[in-house]
Formats: C-alpha cells, structure tokens, sequence
C-alpha cells in the first residue's frame, strides 16, 4: 500500500535540500541583524575618534595663539605697515614658550611648517596661527593691537571693551553758561542799574559724518636667503673605533650636519695564544667637520602692486594678496 513514509523514501534529496536552504536562510538573517546592531557602533567610534582628533587639534592652536601674546613684546612687534615679524613651532619650543606638544594620535606636529605670523596693519595688526599635523592642517586669523585693556603689549580686539573705553572717553559733563541780557530803554527808572541774568543748560552736538572706505589690493612680498657653509676640513687620522662611531654622510646644503664620519677596518695580529698568532679585525675611524658661517632667513613684506624698491632689494611676488 502507498503510505506518506514511502513518498518521503522516494524523494530523500529533496528534503535534504529544503533543510539546506532553510538553514542557509536563517544564518545570512543572524549576519544581517549582527551586522547592523555593530555598524552604528563603528560609524559612532570614527565619529569619536574624529571629534577627539579635532579637539586635541584646536587645543594645540590654541596654545600657539595664546603663546603669541606673550611673546611679542613691543620691541618685537613690525613697525612699518605690510613687514611681518615671524616665528615658527621649532623656534617657539627651542625657546621654552611652548611646551613640544603632540596630536591625538601621539604624533608630534610639523615644527618647520607651523608657526606665528605677525602683520603690521595701518591701524593694528593681524595675527596668523598656522598649524600643520599628519591628519590636519589649519589656521586662525585675528585682529589684535595695542589696546587699554590688554594684559599684555598686544591682545585679540575686544569690540564690547573698546566700545565702553570710546564712551567712557568722548562723554563729557554738561556744560552751565550763563546769558546776560542788557536792560532795554522801556523798563522802568528803578531797574534801570540792573541786569537780567537767565541760566541754560548747553549740549553739544553730535553731527556725524559718513566716511567713504577705499579699498586697496595689497600684494605679499618674500625674500629668501641660504645658509652659507665653511669648506669642509681635513679627514683626521685614523684611530680606533672604541665608542662604535657609524658613519656619516651629509647633504652638501643641510645646516644641521657639521660632521662627518667614515669607517675603516683590517685584519690585524693582536698576539698570540698557545704558541699560534691570533688575528681579529681592528675598526678604525675618520671625521672632518664644517661650520655654519650664517643663516639663511625667510622675510615677509606687503606693499602696492610693482613696488620697484622692494623689487630691487631681491623681494619677489607670492601670488598672495589681502
């Protein structure tokens, strides 16, 4: 007789293969559900690790800026109007203004290509903080000056301070003057001797003027000078290499390489042992040096389009302008 089992007996590879694919299903689901309970969790960690990034980023150019302050002291500051006084993140560390300091990633900052630039305006100045790290770089730029209620020779422009100093200096105390009017002809005999004095409150104007801005196209300037490098001097004599120098190449332009250093070594006789001649290899060393005779120098200047006298000096265009 036919019964379900013996259908089911006929076709054993098809219920095999339903099983698969129901299982296959269930499992690309349990994929699909992880997936996206973890996916908003790793968007919500970059996004963390950015928004740190960036913190520890403006902290540092913060730290630069307020830096900046202290150092430029009135016999710092650029006198004529376009000159710049600059100085770079090596520098400002090297000085002890700043404290070497690094990005969120524990990697220090570009010390060459960061730094604070100050720009003599007509008026004030212009201060530019630049900074330069593996992942980002930036800067800010804020009026400053020399201003009343700085705590130091300059400070960022504070428009609610300055606005209460003008007031406190243009107001001044009402004026009382007095009018005397001469007794006319018609008055009577008994004041005719006298005078009638009247007391008015007097205030200034306050007429305004519109003044008309004219707008001007500065152009940057920049002047840059190489080191100057002595000669090199003789190799020295050979002598041993005790303290395990290693040798030293240096480019013919890097100002930080005053020595150079070459290797030697032979097979020397150091004695003997049990009657044999013992050898080993003996190193030996030689060095020469070199002096930094002058610095190079980088100097900045903003002035009018074709400024023959900054031309003639060796000044040549950025391509900047303001």
């Amino acid at each position: 007789m036919y019964t379900e089992e013996n259908e089911r007996g006929r076709f054993p590879l098809r219920d095999i293969l339903l099983k698969a694919i129901v299982v296959i299903i269930f499992i690309i689901l349990i994929i699909f559900i992880i997936s996206k309970l973890t996916t908003p969790n790793n968007n919500s960690n970059s996004n963390k690790t950015a928004s740190n990034y960036d913190k520890v980023f403006n902290e540092n150019l913060s730290t630069m800026e307020n830096a900046a302050y202290t150092y430029f002291t009135k016999d710092k500051l650029p006198t004529e109007v376009g000159s710049v006084s600059e100085l770079t993140l090596r520098e400002m560390i090297n000085s002890n203004l700043i404290e070497a300091f690094t990005d969120d990633d524990g990697k220090a900052c570009n010390v060459n290509d960061s730094y604070i630039r100050l720009t003599k305006n007509d008026n004030d100045y212009t201060l530019r903080v630049n900074l330069v790290c593996e992942k980002k770089e930036d800067y800010t730029l804020t009026k400053v000056g020399e201003y009343d209620y700085c705590e130091h020779d300059i400070c960022k422009r504070d428009s609610s301070k300055e606005n209460t100093t003008k007031e406190e200096e243009t107001t001044e105390p009402t004026k009382e003057v007095e009018i005397t009017e001469p007794t006319t002809s018609n008055e009577s005999a008994n004041n005719t001797s006298s005078n009638r004095t009247n007391t008015y409150a007097y205030v200034p104007s306050t007429n305004t003027t519109n003044n008309t801005v004219t707008k001007t196209t500065m152009y940057e300037y920049k002047k840059e000078t190489s080191p100057v490098l002595s000669e090199w001097s003789a190799w020295s004599d050979w002598q041993h290499n005790n303290k395990r120098y290693t040798a030293i190449k240096c480019a013919s332009n890097d100002t930080n390489c005053l020595r150079e250093v070459q290797l030697y070594s032979r097979t020397e006789r150091i004695g003997t042992k049990n009657g044999k001649v013992v050898y080993a290899t003996v190193h030996y060393y030689s060095y020469r040096t070199r002096t930094l005779q002058s610095g190079g120098f980088r100097d900045i200047k903003w002035s009018a389009y074709n400024d023959t006298n900054l031309l003639n000096q060796g000044y040549t265009y950025t391509g900047n302008t303001r």
